[in-house]
This record gives C-alpha cells, sequence and structure tokens, in this order.
C-alpha cells in the first residue's frame, strides 16, 4: 500500500467522529435487528475514515435476507452500507481478551489465517479431551492446537512407539504415558 497523503487535523477529527459514533451505531442497529425480527447477531460496526460507510459485522448460522435491514440501516445512520458475516473465531479477534494462558489471544494478535482444528491435534498431543479446557473465547477448539502440533510431530519422532514393551529385571513393561516437553518416558509394569 502507498500513502497518498497526510492527513490533516480536519481529516484527523472526522476519522474520531466516525470512531466515537461505532458504539451508539451498533446499539441502534441491535434494536433495528430485533424488531424486523432477523436471525443474525451483530457483532461489531466499523465506520470507514471520513464517516460515509460503515461496516456491520454479524454472525448468523443461516443465510440472512437482510435487504429491508439494508435500507432501514441507510435511512437511520445516512450513510452507506456494508454487511459482512463473519464466523466465530473472526468475531474473537475481533473483540479481543484473555486466554486461559493469560496471554492476549493470538487471534487478535498474530493468527490471520483460521484453519479448522480438530481433536486429532490434541489427542497427538496427549491432552485430555476435555471440551471445556480445550474451547477457546470462541468456543471453539483452540488455534494454538494447530500452532503447536509441529513441534510435538517432530518431538515424538525421538519416541519409542506406544506400543513397544520392555523387559525389566522384575518382568515385561508397558509405556504408560509419555511427557513430550520433558522428553521422559514411563512405563507400567
Amino acid at each position: 500500500k502507498r500513502i497518498i497523503h497526510k492527513s490533516s487535523k480536519e481529516e484527523i477529527e472526522v476519522w474520531h467522529r466516525a470512531r466515537q459514533r461505532e458504539q451508539a451505531t451498533k446499539l441502534k442497529a441491535i434494536e433495528i435487528i430485533k424488531r424486523l425480527n432477523i436471525n443474525m447477531k451483530l457483532t461489531d460496526v466499523e465506520f470507514q475514515g471520513d464517516e460515509k460507510k460503515a461496516t456491520f459485522f454479524y454472525i448468523s448460522e443461516q443465510r440472512v435476507d437482510f435487504r429491508e435491514l439494508v435500507r432501514e440501516f441507510a435511512m437511520t445512520f445516512n450513510l452507506r452500507i456494508d454487511m459482512r458475516q463473519i464466523g466465530a473465531r473472526q468475531e474473537a479477534a475481533r473483540i479481543g481478551g484473555i486466554g486461559s494462558c493469560g496471554r492476549e489471544l493470538c487471534c487478535s494478535t498474530w493468527i490471520t489465517d483460521f484453519r479448522s482444528v480438530s481433536t486429532g491435534s490434541a489427542r497427538y498431543q496427549q491432552l485430555a479431551l476435555n471440551p471445556v479446557k480445550l474451547a477457546g473465547q470462541c468456543g471453539k477448539l483452540k488455534c494454538c492446537l494447530n500452532f503447536e502440533l509441529d513441534q510435538y510431530v517432530e518431538a515424538v519422532k525421538e519416541f519409542p512407539s506406544p506400543n513397544t514393551k520392555i523387559r525389566t529385571s522384575k518382568g515385561n513393561a508397558v509405556i504408560f504415558k509419555m511427557d513430550i516437553l520433558k522428553k521422559v518416558v514411563y512405563f507400567l509394569e
């Protein structure tokens, strides 16, 4: 992207005014959506810098016919309307927050591609399949399960097969547990 010109004081003031209108516009838009009985969740409103256009971000399980809604928005807010459907992960990224790890959400800071995450990633990392612990702010499996998977795949190559049996002085033993991070294998006799 290239810089066309430096913003003037007036342009910056218009931008600030537009930013200040976003929350009030969102609340009024939610009222309109409820009145029209449209099955969608409005998650965010973002004004363009010149205050002439607003993008409404929403979530909906099914297809939404919002022609009447867009007309109502245009008349009420007196600007051009752009409706953009997003998923649960994108909503969490827009809203932001703190994850269970205590850090800012990955999706709102650095993850840009929202690939689907499977329970296979959690199994491979030997995590308990507890939906409460594996779910992120968006209610879906945490994105970091995919992010860390490659490191686990590499690390597991250094470990014996889970079906490995060894003979000890007390008899045969089988692998009970592997701690990949500590590089320890536990055997059970």
